[in-house]
């Protein structure tokens, strides 16, 4: 009889160990599945806090070649230099090159004068100190470089009686734009920048802008063309022309 019941109470035993052992092996399933979980969000969350990094395996100089960047040698001038910035700030746009990826691009197409200058700059900061200058960093030690003190005020005073010829607003705004950056001093603070801008502009044009009170640099040249483009439609400047003669 206790032979008997020592065998029932073994097995009920049996029950209780086998139900352990099943939830104890759901519970370990689970944590495993929660440590793969959080490990791949973490591998995520650090790669999109760290985009310079997945940038550079993204990104090549192949693929901003494609685009067709024009050389710069340097040898040209300052507007030469400006034309330059111009059309690789397109083709840096075109090809998707990441912001911290422009310089390294853009002094890719050096040649001539240029590269000596760069190799001297690398030489000089250090190689990786030398590509981690922004795109906008870059083009104020170019200015600097290439623009000689006699060129510079000729292009001071020009700066300082900008006008737009006729109804090419587009005209003035590119123009505008690279004389800021070369002569800062006529535009120090936002301000300076919206009223030079504004009297550079026709009366007819000019009137509506200022009334308008723009609030920033940007929102004064889109009103500028908006206005300009629909004296341009309503023929004003053709009416403009014949009134001289």
């Amino acid at each position: 009889m206790s032979s008997s019941g020592s065998r029932h109470r073994l097995t009920r035993q049996e029950k209780r160990d086998r139900r352990l052992a099943a939830i104890i092996s759901k519970q370990v399933a689970k944590a495993v599945s929660e440590v793969y979980e959080n490990a791949s969000k973490t591998s995520e969350e650090s790669r999109a806090e760290n985009p310079k990094d997945s940038s550079k395996t993204a990104f090549s100089f192949k693929q901003f070649k494609a685009c067709g960047p024009k050389e710069f040698t340097g040898e040209d001038g300052p507007t030469a230099m400006f034309h330059w910035f111009d059309s690789v700030e397109v083709t840096l746009r075109q090809s998707g090159c990441p912001e911290n990826l422009r310089t390294l691009n853009a002094t890719g197409v050096f040649q001539s004068r240029a590269l000596d200058w760069w190799t001297a700059e690398r030489n000089k900061r250090g190689n990786d100190a030398a590509y981690e200058l922004t795109w906008e960093e870059l083009k104020v030690i170019m200015i600097d470089e290439f623009c000689p003190p006699h060129e510079r005020q000729k292009l001071e005073d020009e700066f300082w009686v900008i006008k737009q010829k006729d109804g090419d607003n587009a005209a003035l705004t590119a123009r505008f734009k690279q004389l800021s950056i070369i002569c800062p001093d006529q535009v120090k603070t936002p301000e300076m920048t919206i009223k030079k801008y504004i009297r550079a502009l026709p009366d007819c044009v000019a009137d509506f802008v200022h009334a308008s009170k723009p609030a920033t640099i940007e929102e004064t040249y889109l009103l500028a063309a908006e206005i300009n483009d629909k004296r341009v439609k309503s023929g004003f400047w053709d009416k403009q022309t014949k009134s001289l003669y």
